[in-house]
């Protein structure tokens, strides 16, 4: 594992206690809540599916997945051991719906090509060190007619709105090593159609849905 993922996992081992707290505070909590759970709304799984929730951190969106479909397979996948086990505190899963939590590196993924469905990542892309090399992979373990939702966040259209997004970017850096100053759908669009699907906070919270480009 390269310094700069050492780095990452270790900050986010740290930040694993008190994770859910931050997540579910309520100053910010209902919106992330509300802007997630559409994302795995825009999944449309269906019975017989395999999905992968990369970044899966907690775990906070596996249970949401779960309601959706009845038989398949839920898979939570992260680079920071200490999320994992949290994790997998919150699956539950049944005979015909199987829900796992692994440890995995998307960016050197231990997943076979053409291996899901559907893939889901929020507030990942942002954070991964590569994104080519993250966007390559996903595109790899994809099936061919396969799709994948990406909840992200960028610059915001508007320039007024900087004021705001400023001390944001300082603090996700900081605080989570995460660059919200990413092109993420330039990044993504190497690999995939990408179509925005939702726009959020002046722009600067988004949503994708991505194909495997056909060309």
């Amino acid at each position: 594992m390269s310094e700069e993922k050492e780095k990452i996992s270790s900050r986010y081992d740290f930040w694993t206690p008190f994770y859910d707290a931050v997540d579910n505070f309520p100053l910010f909590s209902r919106y992330q809540r509300g802007w997630k759970k559409k994302a795995v709304k825009h999944l449309h799984a269906s019975d017989g599916d395999r999905i992968l929730d990369v970044g899966t951190g907690t775990g906070q969106l596996l249970p949401w997945i779960s309601k959706e479909f009845e038989k398949g397979s839920v898979i939570g996948s992260d680079i920071s051991e200490k999320m994992v086990e949290k994790a997998r505190t919150k699956v539950d899963g049944t005979d015909d719906l199987k829900i796992e939590v692994v440890q995995d590196d998307i960016e050197d993924s231990s997943f076979p090509s053409d291996h899901f469905d559907k893939i889901i990542a929020t507030f990942a892309f942002t954070t991964f060190p590569n994104v080519d090399k993250a966007a390559s992979e996903c595109a790899r373990i994809l099936k061919p007619d396969g799709k994948m939702i990406v909840l992200d966040t960028g610059k915001p259209e508007k320039t007024h709105a900087n004021i705001l997004f400023y001390p944001m970017m300082v603090s996700a850096k900081i605080f989570g090593r995460t660059h919200m100053d990413r092109e993420i759908k330039k990044e993504l669009s190497e690999y995939f159609e990408v179509k925005t699907l939702e726009k959020n906070m002046l722009g600067m919270v988004y949503t994708l849905k991505c194909k495997l480009r056909s060309d």
